[in-house]
């Protein structure tokens, strides 16, 4: 695979750039796959990425209505640590494996790679559709909650204004589109845009953090009320009510392992990945509380601001805390736009991951969306069918104002098992598999994933429960309806095409007469032969 080189370089750093290409290359080729998207991401481009699709302001802006429902202020700070915390050790977790299988399948890859050879293909198939499935639906939940923040925007300056089904899904529809667009015919220069994404999240949180401590309309809080004011609303006994309202942090922190699926156009891939991972988390949770803080300690009345018509708190507590439109509108621009940048990050990430999976047999229809287009070098069919999945969900607001509730509750339900599976499945075989990747954290790596797993088998029902009780039609939370729906889809196409077809990743390939495993630490540590898909 050729490699764009700048003007400047010398010719030893082009020689050992050149040279960390071709050994991703040949270490890829012994995984299974040839080379076909080009290597032009770095470690910080990478993190840039994952930063851009976390959009940490954003993600906590379109959220905050859960933790303000089920604690109020110290479910919002408290709950964002703990989070933080519980999702660093699910990035070690996947730092570690991600290093050892480095492959854009991510998630359904792995757990192939990790599971012995009688249960390798139902983990595969399993965990590459909750894998699908949760790219697809934190995609469609970052342009729905864009889409929603957009409309409530307007109602900054018009307070009886509230957006329809039908302006809603359009705004939604059109977002979509424009994040598809940029994603396809903007390939080359999206890392710039990641670049541009933190220096503009970074001035905006600075630009945040300013106007509301030095206008604070309502006053300020007092540091007791914002780290110990524990006030429920949500109907829910009150520990139980704490942990519903994690689905804000949950939800902005889902993300973790998406970045996993650009492993084929990162330089070196088993090093600067996990990297990328793990500092993400770290840096996401610092974000967090720099944006979170502020909005704490301005904090106007908690009912008034969960009584807006748009459902969304963030704009009434702009408006109210500057007391003028302009400036409140000004600071909704700055979530706006990290809202779009997130999307278009989701967008790619997604599309990589359908791609993957594609490449493998494992979607109907899977020849057209294995394509990747030779002039835009990216996956275009996959982009497009990535697309059209979000825009179809989508009209499930028709039925339901609480579909954003399902697109972000089912979102990290699926990311959630995918992330589990390999994990669990890696830990239960003594680690044997990832005992030669390159980030290898020892026995603290058993520690991440004894929290990592204990976290999703808890969560996982947790986020299928509505928000507040008693319920209604309205606020039901139908995140177990698209997800049993999705997994009924995945079993039936087992039943009919996977049980005869599917044989999972390219586990070996030949070269020079040889076969070359691609998991030699896996086959001598369990000494079984690992399942192998037959040439083509």
């Amino acid at each position: 695979m050729p490699v764009v080189l700048k003007s400047g370089d010398t010719s030893s750093s082009r020689s050992v750039r050149i040279l960390e290409v071709d050994e991703a290359d040949n270490r890829l080729e012994a995984l299974g796959y040839q080379q076909e998207m080009p290597r032009n991401r770095s470690m910080i481009n990478v993190l840039l990425m994952a930063v851009a699709i976390a959009a940490i302001p954003y993600g906590q802006s379109t959220t905050l209505y859960y933790p303000l429902v089920g604690g109020g202020p110290v479910t919002v700070i408290w709950g964002w640590v703990l989070m933080t915390v519980i999702t660093e050790c699910v990035a070690v977790s996947l730092a570690e494996i991600v290093s050892r299988f480095p492959v854009s399948g991510g998630a359904y890859y792995w757990a192939y790679m990790v599971s012995g050879p009688e249960h390798a293909l139902l983990a595969s198939w399993i965990c590459g559709w909750v894998s699908l499935v949760g790219n697809w639906t934190v995609t469609l939940a970052v342009n729905f909650g864009t889409a929603q923040l957009i409309l409530a925007a307007v109602n900054i300056y018009k307070e009886d204004f509230v957006a329809t089904a039908w302006q809603t899904v359009l705004t939604f529809w059109a977002l979509t589109i424009f994040c598809t667009l940029i994603s396809t015919f903007g390939g080359k220069h999206l890392i710039h845009l990641d670049t541009f994404c933190i220096f503009w999240t970074i001035g905006g949180l600075i630009a945040i953090l300013a106007t509301l401590l030095a206008r604070h309309n309502v006053g300020f809080r007092s540091a007791s009320w914002v780290f110990s004011e524990f006030s429920t609303t949500s109907g829910w006994p009150t520990g139980w009510s704490f942990f519903v309202g994690l689905l804000q942090g949950a939800y902005t922190l889902s993300s973790t392992g998406m970045v996993a699926s650009m492993c084929e156009e990162v330089k070196d891939p088993e090093t600067q990945v996990p990297k990328a991972i793990i500092l993400n988390i770290a840096l996401s949770g610092c974000t967090g509380l720099l944006f979170l803080l502020p909005l704490m300690f301005t904090m106007p009345d908690i009912e008034t601001v969960l009584a807006s018509p748009t459902g969304q708190p963030v704009p009434a507590i702009f408006k109210l805390v500057t007391g003028n439109n302009a400036s409140a509108f000004g600071l909704f621009v700055i979530i706006l736009v990290i809202g779009v940048f997130s999307g278009i990050g989701c967008t790619t990430a997604a599309s990589r991951c359908t791609w993957a999976f594609a490449r493998d047999g494992a979607i109907p229809g899977s020849g057209l969306w294995k394509k990747v287009h030779n002039g835009l070098e990216v996956p275009l069919n996959a982009v497009l069918l990535s697309t059209a999945v979000q825009c179809l969900l989508g009209i499930l607001y028709f039925g339901s104002t609480a579909a954003f509730n399902a697109f972000s509750g089912v979102a990290v339900i699926c990311l959630g098992v995918s992330y589990m599976i390999p994990i669990l499945i890696s830990l239960c075989r003594g680690r044997k598999a990832i005992a030669n990747a390159k980030f290898n954290v020892g026995r603290f790596g058993i520690f991440c994933n004894i929290v990592s797993v204990v976290w999703f088998a808890f969560s996982i029902p947790l986020f299928c429960f509505p928000a507040a009780i008693p319920v209604t039609k309205e606020s039901m939370n139908y995140a177990s309806v698209v997800f049993v729906g999705f997994i009924a889809i995945s079993a039936g196409w087992y039943v009919v095409w996977g049980r005869h077809h599917y044989t999972g990743p390219p586990t070996s390939r030949i070269h020079e007469g040889q076969i070359i495993p691609s998991a030699p630490a896996l086959e001598q540590a369990a000494k079984e032969t690992v399942p192998k898909r037959p040439e083509a």
